[in-house]
């Protein structure tokens, strides 16, 4: 089944060896220890357009988890965080369509892909492809995106000060979905909408379901 795996959470987006990178001559204001952190002790709650998600990170190996959970779904990303990057591994989800319907999938990479450059600079753009493995059958991804100034968003978790990612993945099945996330300082994921204009299996899911935005915002920080 060909399909594309779509990075709602901590976010949604990923893929590809980079081909092109254009950078803003501004100070840099992402790294990953900032902005991705992961040995944080917390657990972060959001409110989602499938209930109530619960979001953890832990390490195995070289390897950083993210552990995504709803009454519908499961979201698990296993991915390297360099100092150029961002780079995931195996990207698994399930969804709970209807009562006796279940989708399940386990996305891999032969090479880790780059889900986003750093460090990241307000006003740089990048250029990703790459191969997306599951059930045997391979996709060609690809991936735009762009970074933006800080700014500040209120959510029931507080007011919290955040940079912009916006991204545009394409895949098979004329799929095409539009990613924005914000990050804060400390935390990670605050808030992500995700968009859904092509085919595939979000595709599917717009039109059985009628998800045409799906959206994650912060609720909750709780110590672990």
């Amino acid at each position: 089944m060909k399909s594309i795996s779509i990075n709602i959470i901590p976010l949604l987006l990923f893929f590809a060896a980079l081909n092109d990178v254009s950078f803003a001559k501004e100070k840099a204001v992402i790294n990953s220890s900032l902005y991705f952190p992961i040995n944080n002790g917390i657990t972060l709650i959001y409110q989602s357009s499938f209930g109530e998600s619960v979001t953890k990170y832990f390490q195995d190996g070289e390897f950083t988890i993210s552990s995504s959970e709803a009454d519908k779904f499961k979201y698990r990303q296993t991915f390297l965080i360099k100092n150029d990057g961002v780079y995931v591994k195996e990207t698994y989800h399930y969804l709970k369509i209807f009562l006796f319907i279940k989708k399940e999938a386990t996305f891999t990479y032969g090479k880790p892909l780059l889900r986003f450059p750093l460090p990241l600079i307000p006003g740089m753009e990048w250029k990703c492809e790459g191969d997306e493995y599951s059930d045997g059958d391979s996709n060609k991804v690809k991936v735009t995106g762009k970074a933006f100034d800080k700014e500040f968003i209120m959510t029931k978790a507080g007011k919290f000060e955040v940079i912009k990612l916006e991204s545009i993945i394409e895949g098979s099945a004329n799929a095409r979905n539009r990613v924005t996330e914000w990050y804060a300082e400390g935390i990670g994921l605050i808030k992500a909408k995700i968009i859904i204009e092509g085919g595939g299996v979000m595709g599917f899911l717009r039109d059985i379901l009628g998800y045409g935005t799906i959206e994650f915002e912060l609720k909750e920080i709780r110590k672990q």
